[in-house]
């Protein structure tokens, strides 16, 4: 079953059902890709994924049961107030968890500043609350390096990671992170300095562990 079209010039063109059904299809496909990925990796329908199998952290979807946040606490996060949307994105990203998910938090500035406990916590009432208590301990200071709290995130095998800054890592990060990263957990990388975080180093280490990049000024 076709359809004729004239174009402008008067030329007569056939599109049928099924060329149109592709269309379709194609275009309908392209939605479920999360913005920024790989346009070659496989394309997921988000809304098949059970709500204790997902998350999202400043708009970027990832899945599994056991979720890393490493946040950067530095000296210039207190610029816009930039740890305070920080803490409030964790705070409603670890809401929406469910059992028998897992989390565990690590802000870092020149050395890492662990959730107590030292574990991934269950997604429970209990340990959200005792996040939200701890956070009122995390202030702005110090330098930025984020190598010592992601080797422990990643000791920890999570099925990924999110990794946020605003500044500009030491020299030959992201080839450190590559090293302690045999086993590819994606590193879900976020500027929140909206892609003035110097050296193209979040990209990287978001590309080499096959995690997404986001800007976020």
């Amino acid at each position: 079953i076709g359809l004729t079209i004239s174009t402008a010039r008067g030329q007569p063109v056939v599109v049928t059902t099924e060329h149109a059904e592709a269309k379709n299809a194609s275009a309908a496909a392209s939605l479920l890709q999360p913005p920024g990925g790989d346009p070659y990796a496989p394309k997921i329908d988000w809304r098949t994924i059970p709500p204790w199998r997902k998350t999202e952290f400043f708009g970027i979807r990832a899945q599994g049961k056991v979720f890393i946040y490493v946040v950067d606490c530095s000296g210039s996060m207190a610029d816009r107030q930039r740890l305070i949307r920080a803490k409030a994105e964790i705070r409603r990203s670890v809401m929406d968890l469910q059992w028998p998910q897992r989390f565990h938090v690590i802000f870092y500035n020149d050395r890492p500043l662990a959730m107590p406990g030292g574990l991934p916590r269950p997604a429970e009432l209990k340990a959200k609350a005792q996040m939200l208590d701890w956070f009122r301990l995390i202030e702005p200071d110090g330098e930025t390096d984020p190598r010592p709290a992601l080797s422990q995130a990643l000791a920890f095998r999570p099925d990924a990671v999110f990794l946020l800054s605003d500044g500009e890592f030491p020299e030959k990060t992201a080839a450190n992170i590559a090293r302690a990263n045999p086993h590819k957990v994606p590193i879900h990388c976020v500027d929140l300095a909206g892609g003035a975080a110097k050296g193209g180093q979040l990209e990287q280490i978001a590309r080499e562990s096959g995690g997404e990049y986001k800007s976020r000024p």
